[in-house]
């Protein structure tokens, strides 16, 4: 019977969304470019509104995964729904490619735990933090131990009911929507689209990259084992054009690509919008950095 149950919910989740028009039926054998994984228990915080990657585990292709991530969920009456979750995800208006939301048998919600919270607001972290107690002492919350993302262990100052003042100790674990490497990297590794993956992962530093274009064309500053977080700290730029040398810059008047020799007046690596300079005018342009030594107009790439 459980088992039967579980069916109909997935069923009823397809259903439900392709009643909206979002989830787009595909063949049997085709993934779908996002997959997201609902939590058991929906936990929410004392903010207004949750993020989806903080609600769910959220794997799939890279140059998606963190839009959808980042689809605001606001609770209507402290409750979220699964129609509310998929209507939030239709309503940010993704396209061009496809979402599947799985929804557990029996999804619950639940408000977080107070002592949580209270270390969360210490630096509005937005996604996953969990917190094993160490203590069986309790009461009320007076301040925090300093926080950051990746820390493992933190003090929560309370006064327990007879007056005293005590700490109550915890252990953290940050789980964030993450890129990943898709296998094992070696230390100096220019970062391709092959290299990178994306899933729900523990974190051990708050400079998470916004988009995969953030990654591709750095450069690895240490070796990454398969399936590891590739966090900001792990890479460096790689620049393609250096301040002060002269670049190939290619310009659009109608129908005619125009290619000039300019003056770089800042270094940039892959997809940088930088500064040049033409050297007869001595008119500055904005381009964007779109190989070794070329760099192309910027109203050609918007």
């Amino acid at each position: 019977m459980p088992r039967r149950k579980a069916v109909f919910d997935v069923l009823f989740c397809i259903l439900f969304a392709s009643a909206l028009g979002f989830i787009v039926a595909r063949a049997a054998l085709a993934a779908p470019d996002v997959m997201v994984k609902i939590d058991q228990v929906v936990v929410l915080p004392s903010s207004s509104a949750v993020k989806l990657g903080a609600i769910s585990n959220i794997s799939g292709d890279p140059r998606h995964c963190m839009a959808v991530a980042n689809v605001p969920i606001v609770p209507s009456n402290s409750n979220v729904t699964k129609g509310l979750i998929l209507q939030s995800i239709k309503s940010c208006g993704l396209k061009d490619f496809t979402i599947s939301v799985i929804f557990p048998g029996d999804m619950k919600v639940a408000a977080e735990d107070p002592y949580l919270n209270a270390i969360r607001s210490q630096i509005a972290w937005p996604w996953k933090l969990e917190a094993k107690s160490c203590d069986k002492i309790d009461g009320e919350i007076l301040d925090v131990s300093r926080v950051k993302v990746g820390i493992k262990n933190v003090s929560v100052k309370v006064r327990t009911k007879d007056g005293s003042v005590r700490y109550k100790r915890f252990q953290l674990r940050w789980i964030a929507p993450m890129f990943t490497a898709a296998r094992q990297l070696e230390f100096g590794k220019i970062l391709e689209p092959d290299d990178v993956s994306f899933m729900t992962s523990p974190c051990r530093d708050e400079r998470i990259p916004g988009s995969a274009d953030d990654l591709y064309g750095r450069r690895l500053k240490r070796p990454l084992e398969a399936g590891e977080p590739i966090c900001g700290c792990d890479v460096e730029p790689v620049f393609l054009v250096k301040r002060g040398e002269k670049v190939r810059f290619y310009s659009r008047a109608g129908t005619v690509t125009i290619e000039t020799i300019a003056k770089a007046l800042d270094s940039g690596a892959l997809n940088d919008v930088i500064r040049v300079v033409n050297p007869d005018s001595r008119k500055v342009i904005t381009g964007q950095v779109v190989g070794e030594g070329v760099v192309m107009a910027k109203e050609e790439n918007s």
